[in-house]
């Protein structure tokens, strides 16, 4: 639909951002008079202005001067002068708008300007990004550009210790992965005073990545796990007794590849090897439980895609960046069996503390804006989950790539020679090659093929984060071979020539950067993305996808009549035919994705409502002596004696400090007993009950209470404590707290929930026999 017809009619993403070209028109006016301004009294002009932003319409002279200042504030201290179109782009962010802005066409410089701005009219800024990386590149990038309009900039990242991060929290703008603000806002929750506290203030978020982040991320709950008491379990006599047993013969794997089931005939070959038990009698179960976890392990989690074995220790892989998920690991049970599959030592299991969604973090800014170049195709759910109306800023210069028909080929063998051929073709001429793979084992595996025909291919995956920027920014270099498996948040241009654009013209007369994607991914704005890279600013490029169907997803997507066809017809699958086959395909993944996303959404509306009661209570307690006084009515005779003794001060800290520990331990086993409960709610649909409405009616019965039990609990633990036990160390008296923390890498359940296959099974059959999704 063309975007005047979209607007009409007022469809997502459609937003017209042109009322705010008066103001960047006026900015260019201005820009004369501006140039003419020493540093301090540019400085000084800033300060004056009396900004206002967060509105639909923003003060027209107010904002065009700041406009013009800070465009000559970007062009002294980091030395680039500013677009219109940037301008325009600062505009939508300060008036809380997402927007879209193509690979390559300065989206940092115009995060930077909105950020700015905002902090100038008083506001306090996070620039959301999706890795430590950008986070840190860009928070040192924009420091000068800012000091000079008297604006403090600060960053956060994994390895921020504690005080830094309350230092830079307090920054007019702060830097951060949304993963880190979301830690620290379940860290700071078990703080037993103030001065513990990192405290994020959540006013006005400028979210890079937009879609990545409050789309792809917003299914993944941040779960803050800590150290328990319990020891590791044994899974290597499980590990080895699911080593030797046949695919088919004794174990499936559903058409999802989301679970692996063990066969009668497998069960009979385990129960036999175990000495003739039965697996299913109560004192077994928990070998059961170790088997199927180690058969998952060995099935369906794959060394060097989703996780690799670095310095003896699993690191998980973060598939939607191509990126080590540091300080993560998978509930219990699945990673101590990875550990028992790959030899290393098993570490003993943590507990879940607390968990919130990205959804609910972001929901908490008071304004919310974002910017990416594949906006527009989220824009409805954007407005349906964060209220946030989209639009789109044309390129500067006009698009000069060519997008060339996709290569559709039956098998993963055919593709990879087609691949490797284009390459190598490609490779002569001097052209400059990104290729992108669905994982870190292919990108290994093309780059070894690659130099088997001479061609030395540099590979950009997960286990050389650190040379990532080097890697891409030489990409662009005459005759470079590059292979990413994921392109997305990389932040780097690929300049054509190399860094310094010293082949600039050998490169140009040679096609341009050629984009060669191996496949497609679950979703069209990773396409997007990946083809982006080519063509920017105006440069010459191709783009050539090549994929086939034992692609995962079409093997895991497809309707079984999709697979039916393409077993019978083969080779006389016409190219129409098989692309109607991956596009749908690509849809179907497109769907679940929002489904679940709205799952994740709908479900976690009980948690965190009384999330919220819970913490509102918590603050209350850390505050006042509310929690004195409610101990004092349970059991008013022992705290009166224990006050005569120690006095009124150290008796009320003790018993605050209990009351924290066991409203957290109450919290903890709550959230354990609502994730029970989600696991089989799908199982009401049966009864011809709606499974979301029945797990919030049982979530408020469950909480019911919850506060009466508490109090009981602490008054219990308090009532055996003397006088010299008061102003001590509670951990010395049983009540123990994590010591160490680290964050659980989950989409509900690592795998998709029984809720999640279960709808899935659903939606396959709506989709092959009502849609005709074939």
């Amino acid at each position: 639909m063309p975007t005047w017809a979209a607007r009409v009619l007022g469809l997502p993403g459609a937003v017209s951002f042109r009322r705010f070209e008066p103001l960047v028109r006026d900015a260019a006016e201005l820009a004369e008079q501006v140039h003419d301004l020493d540093n301090e009294t540019l400085r000084s002009e800033v300060r004056a202005l009396r900004m206002q932003t967060g509105d639909k319409r923003l003060d027209r002279g107010v904002t065009a001067r700041y406009l013009a200042l800070a465009r000559e504030a970007a062009a002294r201290t980091v030395g680039l002068q500013a677009f219109d179109e940037q301008l325009l782009a600062c505009c939508a962010l300060l008036s809380g708008h997402a927007v879209e802005m193509d690979t390559g066409e300065g989206k940092t410089l115009a995060g930077a300007l909105a950020a700015a701005g905002h902090a100038v009219a008083g506001r306090g800024v996070h620039v959301i990004s999706v890795n430590d990386y950008l986070a840190e590149r860009d928070a040192a990038w924009m420091a000068p550009f800012a000091d000079l309009l008297g604006v403090s900039v600060g960053w956060v990242g994994q390895h921020t210790p504690s005080e830094e991060r309350a230092a830079a929290y307090r920054c007019d703008v702060v830097y951060a992965p949304v993963s880190e603000i979301g830690f620290d806002v379940l860290r700071d929750r078990f703080a037993l005073t103030p001065q513990e506290r990192v405290d994020p203030v959540f006013d006005v978020a400028i979210i890079d990545e937009a879609d990545a982040v409050m789309i792809d991320e917003a299914m993944v709950p941040l779960v803050l796990a800590g150290t328990s008491d319990d020891q590791a379990e044994e899974f290597s006599e499980a590990t080895t007794l699911v080593e030797d047993l046949i695919p088919v013969e004794d174990f499936t794997v559903d058409a999802d590849h989301a679970t692996v089931s063990l066969t009668d005939a497998g069960l009979d070959r385990l129960e036999a090897r175990l000495g003739g038990i039965n697996l299913y009698d109560a004192e077994n179960i928990p070998m059961l439980t170790r088997i199927n976890l180690a058969l998952h392990a060995r099935v369906l989690v794959h060394r060097d895609v989703d996780y690799l074995v670095t310095d003896g220790t699993i690191k998980l892989i973060n598939t939607a960046r191509g990126r080590i998920a540091h300080l993560q690991r998978w509930p219990d049970g699945l990673h101590a069996a990875l550990e028992a599959k790959e030899r290393l030592a098993v570490s003993a299991p943590g507990e879940i503390l607390d968990t919130i969604t990205i959804q609910d973090l972001i929901l908490g800014y008071e304004t919310r804006s974002g910017m990416s170049g594949t906006i527009t195709a989220v824009a409805e759910e954007l407005l349906e989950f964060y209220d946030l109306a989209a639009g789109r800023v044309e390129r500067h210069k006009s698009n000069r790539r060519f997008d060339e028909p996709d290569t559709i080929l039956l098998t993963e063998a055919e593709k990879i020679q087609v691949v490797i051929d284009e390459v190598t073709a490609r490779h002569r001429t001097g052209q400059p090659v990104l290729v992108g793979t669905q994982s870190v084992a292919e990108s290994e595996d093309l780059g070894a093929r690659l130099r088997a025909v001479g061609i030395a291919a540099q590979v950009l995956n997960a286990k050389n984060d650190a040379e990532e920027a080097a890697i891409i920014a030489r990409a662009g270099e005459f005759t470079a071979v590059t292979i990413s498996t994921q392109m997305s948040g990389r932040g780097t241009d690929i300049c054509l020539g190399g860094p310094d654009e010293r082949d600039r013209n050998r490169v140009v007369d040679a096609g341009g950067l050629a984009v060669i994607a191996t496949g497609r991914y679950p979703s069209r704005r990773l396409d997007v993305q990946l083809r982006g890279r080519a063509g920017r600013q105006g440069d010459p490029g191709v783009s050539h996808t090549v994929l086939s169907c034992d692609d995962d997803l079409v093997q895991i997507n497809a309707t079984p009549a999709m697979l039916t066809r393409i077993t019978r017809r083969k080779d006389a699958l016409t190219p129409r035919q098989r692309q109607h086959i991956i596009d749908a395909c690509q849809a179907i993944a497109e769907g679940l994705r929002t489904d679940r996303h709205r799952a994740t959404w709908t479900y976690n509306r009980a948690i965190a409502a009384q999330r919220a009661t819970v913490l509102a209570h918590r603050a209350t307690a850390i505050r006042s002596q509310a929690a004195d006084e409610r101990l004092h009515e349970l059991i008013p005779e022992h705290i009166e004696r224990l006050q005569d003794s120690c006095g009124p001060a150290p008796v009320a800290a003790t018993v605050r400090d209990a009351a924290l520990y066991y409203l957290d331990e109450h919290w903890v086993t709550h959230l354990a007993l609502l994730q029970e409960i989600r696991d089989g709610i799908h199982l009401r649909a049966l009864a011809g009950q709606k499974p979301s409405d029945e797990f919030h009616r049982i979530a408020l019965r469950e909480f019911h209470g919850f506060f009466g039990r508490t109090y009981r609990d602490a008054a219990d633990f308090i009532e055996t404590l003397t006088a010299e036990d008061i102003g001590g160390d509670l951990e010395a008296l049983g009540l123990r707290r994590p010591s160490a923390t680290w964050t659980y890498m989950i989409t509900d359940d690592p795998f998709g929930s029984p809720g999640d296959r279960f709808a899935r099974h659903v939606g396959r059959f709506v989709r092959s026999r009502t849609l005709s999704l074939e």
